[in-house]
């Protein structure tokens, strides 16, 4: 039987990880029955100072589909989702989708049924959860930090341009196996080099210079439901999304 494997980066999440794990049991069966796909969760700890890691091997022992993978020292999240990517594509060739989320809690597991529905209608390479589709909500988030992400995508829709996407930020995607080995084979550990939350967008345009199609569904951003700190500099990623954006431009399409 096929997999979804679903990565979890993790950092400092010791309030949010245990309640991330088990809301997405709730659709083993579900991901089994309706889809034919076997569920996998994989969390990249990295390198968290509080119990995240404790947590973790507590939740291997709990679930047969629950892997632990530990980063020695903080790297950010670029290099999480590195880990992840470079864990999926090392499996079998039976883990057909790689699902990124967030371990905060702020972004429910119960939209993988929509991507996926999407991923199959619309042959799409990459689904995304986006804030800019219609029914879409976001709840919990502060005036200026919703003013940001508008300019950004904004300034994301301007100068990349990708044909369908309106969300260039979420880390809650559906990746199919093929475009993440094509992507590889042509940047290799260059996938993903930025190390912050850019690298969202990075990985995003990479995908788009490899040919990937792009489909996105509406979904609740739930940061009311987060519990700890924000480990996101607003005003260090908008300057950084600027400057990401001019060079990632530089990239050829194929």
């Amino acid at each position: 039987m096929n997999k979804i494997t679903v990565i979890l980066p993790a950092y400092n999440e010791e309030e949010n990880i245990e309640t991330m794990v088990a809301r997405w049991q709730e659709f083993r069966e579900v991901l089994k029955k309706n889809y034919g796909l076997e569920l996998e969760l994989v969390a990249v700890n990295d390198g968290s100072k509080d119990r995240t890691k404790e947590l973790g091997e507590q939740l291997e022992k709990e679930y047969t589909n629950f892997t632990l993978v530990n980063h020695a020292k903080n790297k950010g999240l670029g290099e999480a989702v590195k880990t992840g990517i470079k864990y999926f594509l090392s499996q079998s060739p039976e883990r057909a989708f790689l699902c990124l989320m967030d371990c905060d809690n702020t972004q429910d597991p119960a939209y993988v049924v929509d991507l996926l529905d999407k991923a199959n209608t619309t042959e799409a390479d990459v689904v995304i959860a986006s804030r800019y589709q219609k029914g879409a909500e976001v709840k919990g988030v502060s005036g200026f930090r919703l003013l940001m992400s508008e300019g950004a995508k904004y300034v994301f829709s301007f100068i990349l341009n990708v044909p369908d996407v309106r969300d260039y930020t979420c880390g809650y995607r559906l990746y199919s196996r093929r475009i993440l080995l094509a992507a590889t084979e042509r940047f290799g550990e260059n996938l993903v080099a930025e190390s912050g939350f850019t690298c969202m967008v990075e990985l995003l345009y990479k995908l788009y210079c490899c040919g990937a199609k792009f489909a996105e569904i509406p979904f609740a951003l739930r940061y009311d439901f987060k519990k700890g700190e924000s480990k996101m500099s607003v005003a260090k990623t908008a300057v950084n999304s600027i400057r990401l954006a001019m060079q990632l431009k530089k990239i050829a399409k194929k």
